[in-house]
């Protein structure tokens, strides 16, 4: 019974009426239905394609793949290998649709299209994994691979295929940490819980700290010099403009009281000398205010990455990496 209602679906999905009047469409049949009429002896490669266009079109993916994949066994069509990569990307799953393009290529060595199908699997090679981060109590800190990331729980991290090391922060008071290993395109879940345990603190070496120490006096004391110099660059300035100013505008009063072109002259030269003292001035003072603030800014960065380094040590975590 179920195959003749596989039967009718395949032949009122296929039809065209010339009615005004357009009918529902017929209802897809369950799993169970689907793999009864794909096991099926009598059913044709055309047949198990049709069923998946309409599984597809419906965006049951799943069901769509193994109608294909059972059409391709029996019409050993390459092309459907294709269409199945596709049901796979919809899916999220790139390696799987990398995979089916490899074999489309494999059974189909001269492909019209190679070179396109090619540029693809370049493309699905390079996306990233994402890891997604949740905690039972959201907005806690997260460190990917030893860094803070800006973004709280939940979240979702792009990171390159490989190893990775991700510990979440609670208020100083619950840490968890999780090694995962993802592959390119690929979708793992971090799910942390008051139960996660950790075994690594962040610290770094007294050799490092050394170095990290001094590099920052140093650039310290760069930046400091720079805002100095540009602040006493703006004040001179400053000073100059207004005294050219100044005797620009006594130039002008000589010029009203006898009128005279070398005396034009001079105050032209003086007001343009003092515009020019106000421009630099200007130029210096936001560049020095801008050197201030980005270093300030810089220096918050680096005191919150030193506090969640704290709070993951103060979690009580047993072991230390070091680097």
């Amino acid at each position: 019974m179920r195959l003749v209602v596989l039967a009718l679906l395949l032949v009122g999905l296929g039809a065209h009426t010339s009615a005004q009047v357009v009918p529902e469409p017929a209802p897809l049949p369950s799993d169970a239905e689907l793999t009864e009429f794909l096991a099926n002896p009598s059913t044709t490669a055309a047949q198990a394609y049709e069923v998946g266009v309409h599984f597809f079109e419906a965006r049951r993916y799943e069901a769509a793949e193994t109608a294909w994949l059972r059409a391709h066994s029996l019409g050993r069509d390459p092309t459907l290998l294709v269409a199945v990569a596709d049901t796979r990307q919809r899916r999220g799953d790139e390696p799987g649709a990398v995979a089916m393009l490899e074999q489309y290529l494999v059974e189909r060595p001269d492909a019209p299209d190679r070179v396109s199908i090619e540029a693809r699997i370049a493309t699905l090679l390079q996306s990233p994994a994402v890891l997604v981060v949740r905690s039972e109590q959201p907005g806690h800190a997260i460190l990917l691979d030893g860094v803070p990331v800006e973004t709280k729980t939940p979240a979702e991290l792009e990171v390159e295929p490989g190893t990775h090391v991700v510990v979440v922060v609670g208020e100083g008071k619950q840490v968890g940490e999780k090694t995962v290993q993802v592959g390119y395109g690929e979708v793992a879940e971090l799910d942390f819980t008051p139960d996660t345990t950790s075994h690594v603190i962040v610290e770094q070496s007294e050799e490092a700290t050394l170095q990290a120490q001094l590099a920052i006096e140093k650039e310290n004391t760069i930046i400091r010099r720079a805002v100095i110099s540009t602040g006493s660059i703006a004040a001179a300035a400053l000073v100059t403009g207004t005294v050219l100013g100044f005797l620009a505008l006594r130039e002008e009063q000589h010029y009203r009281d006898n009128p005279a072109k070398e005396t034009a002259d001079k105050g032209e030269q003086l007001a343009l000398f003092a515009d020019i003292s106000f421009g630099l001035a200007a130029l210096s003072a936001i560049t020095s205010f801008t050197l201030f603030m980005t270093h300030k800014n810089k220096r918050k960065r680096e005191r919150e990455t030193a506090r969640l380094r704290m709070e993951i040590r103060g979690a009580g975590a047993a072991a230390t990496v070091k680097f």
